[in-house]
């Protein structure tokens, strides 16, 4: 499987959003940071929220996501181009000290 789960999802189904889940559309994006094994952030977005994806993750994040080959252009420019959001995982971010993950619900 790929380090990436839109990258998994995405070559499996040809696109991450190959028809509406069977949960429905996305209401949230979500976005949760471990570190040293505490959950210091989760915090709940507007599901449209993911169409500005680089504009909401701060840009030390970015530079780290990008470092780990995370297509971090790509699946933002996929979100933009979504008519409608179904849940599931965008990325996730494992370091040494912290994890962050983002994905819809």
């Amino acid at each position: 499987m790929a380090k990436c789960p839109y990258t998994w999802v995405k070559g499996l189904f040809g696109r991450a959003s190959a028809g509406p889940s069977h949960r429905g559309v996305a209401s949230n994006l979500m976005v949760r940071v471990v570190r040293e094994g505490e959950e210091r952030v989760r915090v709940a977005l507007p599901a449209r929220s993911a169409r500005w994806l680089l504009e909401v993750i701060p840009p030390d994040v970015v530079a780290r996501i990008r470092e780990e080959m995370i297509p971090l252009d790509e699946i933002a420019r996929d979100l933009q181009e979504q008519p409608e959001l179904f849940p599931r995982p965008i990325f996730a971010l494992a370091e040494p000290h912290r994890t962050v993950d983002v994905w819809l619900e």
